[in-house]
């Protein structure tokens, strides 16, 4: 299978900094979404720290006879290090912190790891299935049966988390890995996406066209044709069929 992938970052509407980060790394097979949070800049740091961090531990993992999942454990170890200190070498940082979401993919096979509230979804089939819990206070009262999704949506608290990158001296992800078919559609996004757009019109978006970049650019315009509160970022990476060779006569 061919793996094709597009990415798309915007500020938003509300917002005068983009705290949001994303890479694309296909040369390991490293696609992965960040969403920093802090005063200042410190959110741009955090989440700037973690891509760049994750893309090199994985980078330092290649050819290891460790499994994709234990390949991203280590990443997420290694980013979160990193912002932790940086926060603790410069006061003006202290505090911040960012989600990740990532996806490793290899032999036919994707493992995925993330920690805050920043999703990743499977489409397969024309349905959409979210791979991630969200590591937050809402969803903490979701899952408890505490709150509808509906009180969820606008709950003044929706943006605490429970878990996040560089607040803590270590963190423990959430890893999955599963086995990939031809024509599934993976999207990692930050929640400036969720907030505004239901999962079956991203399932709809991130399949209606032949671009995946195409996709990527419609659903961030929809999050802010309906209000752009904070900053969106995708990626979405699709599964397709190799190309058949010619026939020969």
């Amino acid at each position: 299978m061919i793996l094709r992938a597009a990415a798309c970052t915007d500020v938003g509407l509300r917002r005068r900094v983009n705290e949001d980060r994303y890479a694309l790394a296909p040369d390991l097979g490293l696609y992965l979404v960040a969403d920093g949070m802090g005063g200042h800049t410190a959110g741009q740091v955090a989440s700037q720290l973690a891509a760049e961090a994750a893309v090199a531990a994985i980078r330092t993992l290649e050819g290891a006879s460790v499994s994709l999942a234990e390949k991203l454990r280590y990443a997420v170890a290694y980013a979160n290090r990193e912002i932790y200190n940086a926060a603790q070498i410069q006061p003006e940082l202290q505090g911040m912190g960012t989600t990740l979401v990532t996806l490793l993919a290899a032999g036919g096979r994707a493992a995925l790891a993330h920690v805050g509230d920043s999703r990743a979804y499977l489409i397969r089939g024309g349905r959409i299935r979210q791979l991630t819990d969200d590591h937050s206070l809402v969803a903490e009262l979701l899952r408890r049966r505490e709150i509808t999704e509906d009180v969820a949506r606008a709950h003044p608290h929706r943006h605490v988390l429970t878990r996040a990158l560089g607040v803590r001296r270590a963190v423990e992800p959430d890893l999955n890995e599963l086995s990939p078919v031809a024509g599934d559609v993976f999207v990692m996004c930050s929640d400036g996406l969720t907030n505004h757009v239901r999962d079956e019109e991203i399932a709809d978006l991130a399949t209606a066209e032949p671009d995946p970049q195409l996709s990527c650019d419609r659903l961030v315009e929809l999050a802010n044709s309906r209000g752009g509160e904070d900053n969106t970022t995708l990626v979405l990476v699709r599964y397709d069929k190799e190309d058949e060779p010619p026939t020969e006569v």
